[in-house]
């Protein structure tokens, strides 16, 4: 994958829509792409794979196989692939969170928060966005999100 339009040595836009940024690969692995990362806790502008069920999701690697320690593009806002959490589906307009079980995936099981109490609020700080497009469950299925981040 390619950027479409690269604004600077650090930004740029995908042909799909989304924003990206370079950030260095802390994963300890080679990328993969659609992980839903957060901020590395010890290398300046360097991301890892988020938590399960974390809060501090950042964006989606948008390319696969650059190594540990090199600069690889993140989406941070728009249109990503987003990587689903194995073994569940995704549903076309469905609510989009961090996985709970898996590190750097997301859930798209939920057609939208439930509200009114405090475990929902937490939830709802969970949120990715929401889905585009559907696809059927499997293993490091992708699924196209408009994302974004409460």
């Amino acid at each position: 994958m390619t950027v479409q339009a690269i604004v600077d040595d650090l930004t740029g836009v995908t042909s799909d829509g989304g924003f990206v940024v370079k950030m260095t690969n802390k994963t300890g692995a080679a990328s993969v792409k659609g992980m839903l990362v957060e901020p590395d806790g010890s290398v300046d502008l360097a991301f890892e794979a988020c938590d399960a069920d974390g809060y501090d999701p950042i964006g989606i690697v948008y390319e696969a196989g650059i190594a540990d320690g090199s600069e690889c593009w993140v989406v941070i806002a728009g249109i990503a692939d987003a990587l689903i959490e194995d073994n569940t589906a995704a549903t076309r307009h469905y609510w989009v969170r961090v996985s709970a079980d898996q590190a750097g995936r997301v859930n798209i099981e939920t057609a939208a928060p439930s509200g009114g109490t405090l475990p929902a609020l937490d939830a709802h700080f969970r949120e990715c966005g929401h889905a585009l497009e559907s696809q059927t469950s499997g293993t490091d299925v992708l699924c196209k999100i408009a994302m974004h981040f409460n």
